[in-house]
């Protein structure tokens, strides 16, 4: 918009000097902007002396800085915030003799021989619309919007998200991406575990952020878990190639083959380990490893994402972890009594399996005793 021809015409209108091609000039750009038509209307209200009390407090402090304005507004261009979509201004008619009855017409050119003696109008409507802006509340950017889905302990969900990727979600998770899905990356917000088929998009990447990775993609199937309450953030890819950012190490980017999972401490500076590093030195714990997909026996897929086939699984866990495990996956909280029992390990897949079950199996394998009170599960020695 052309700030300058703009005030012109609207000084020009409210001295009683414009022309009828000046008129709709102005009428033209009104047009084409109406968010200016709530600004114009208390403006004129202003011109008009019926402003409120709080800006008529405020007349002669004005007045006195009109002079100075005079000198160098003759280009003005006022910075301000759309409100959105308003009815377009008109000024209203006055039956009060003096006062003109202004009438829109449709635009004509013309308008350079006033510019010099109606610099003077101009400044002052420009200041009065300065002090109503410095006044009026701002509204703020608007968000975008977003959406969330989220599941509860004790149950998962499928998802498509709008360019056709599908997410799977695992029991107290949530994800959250922008309503519109567009811009130069597809983005969302992971904080649990979930199961990622990533629609193919070679010009607009997919982007998982977790609060201690970044997993950066184009077309692929990976597994993601990012729990809160849990020390480690893990991915583990199935399909195609993604690279791998760190929030406490931003340069340094790992790629992930077919079948790699790559294990991060939350909240330490990493330091990799795996079958193709050098050992770091055994003062130095490692707190990122990178190695592979575990597969139980007689299973095709990997052991860390048979949960989206309802299958419960542990390999190598110890008890602590596992239940954790068993908290999300049947809505319950287990206490473990005795410290030593936690550390003690566990493989196993179970299908359709009842709590019950479930600890009977673990308690035949661990040697110890357990009791079920509703949601309570209580493990002793």
């Amino acid at each position: 918009m052309q700030d300058d021809k703009f005030w012109l015409l609207v000084s020009l209108k409210l001295s009683g000097e414009a022309t009828e091609e000046e008129l709709a000039a102005l009428e033209a750009l009104l047009q084409q902007h109406p968010e200016m038509g709530l600004q114009l209307e208390t403006l004129y209200n202003l011109w008009r002396g019926q402003a409120p009390a709080a800006y008529s407090r405020k007349a002669d402090a004005l007045n006195r800085h009109l002079q100075r304005l005079g000198d160098h507004l003759s280009e003005p261009s006022l910075p301000y915030e759309s409100p959105g979509q308003v009815a377009p201004f008109s000024f209203p008619e006055e039956t009060k003799k003096g006062v003109p009855v202004y009438h829109w017409l449709w635009p004509a050119k013309g308008m350079a021989r006033k510019a010099w003696t109606t610099v003077g109008v101009a400044a002052s409507l420009i200041a009065f619309f300065l002090f109503f802006y410095s006044l009026a509340p701002k509204k703020s950017n608007p968000q975008v919007a977003q959406n969330t889905v989220s599941t509860k302990p004790g149950s998962k969900s499928k998802v498509q998200l709008p360019d056709g990727s599908q997410v799977w979600l695992n029991a107290d998770s949530r994800i959250t991406y922008d309503e519109s899905f567009r811009g130069p990356a597809r983005e969302v917000q992971l904080c649990g575990e979930a199961y990622f088929d990533i629609a193919k998009d070679k010009d607009h990447p997919f982007i998982i952020h977790t609060s201690s990775i970044d997993v950066r993609v184009l077309g692929t199937s990976l597994n993601v878990r990012s729990y809160r309450n849990e020390k480690n953030t893990e991915a583990l890819l199935i399909r195609g190639s993604i690279e791998v950012s760190l929030h406490n190490d931003p340069d340094k980017k790992i790629i992930l083959q077919p079948n790699e999972k790559l294990v991060v401490q939350n909240g330490k500076t990493p330091v990799i380990t795996g079958p193709a590093q050098i050992t770091p030195k055994e003062d130095r714990e490692p707190v990122m490893v990178l190695g592979k997909a575990h597969f139980q026996e007689k299973d095709s897929v990997a052991t860390e994402v048979l949960w989206v086939k309802n299958k419960l699984a542990f390999d190598q866990e110890t008890l602590g972890d596992v239940a954790s495990k068993i908290e999300r996956w049947y809505d319950v909280k287990v206490t473990i009594r005795d410290e030593g029992l936690k550390h003690t390990e566990y493989s196993g897949v179970f299908e359709d399996e009842s709590l019950g079950q479930i600890m009977e199996a673990l308690r035949l394998t661990g040697n110890f005793h357990y009791s079920i009170n509703k949601k309570e599960v209580t493990i002793t020695r």
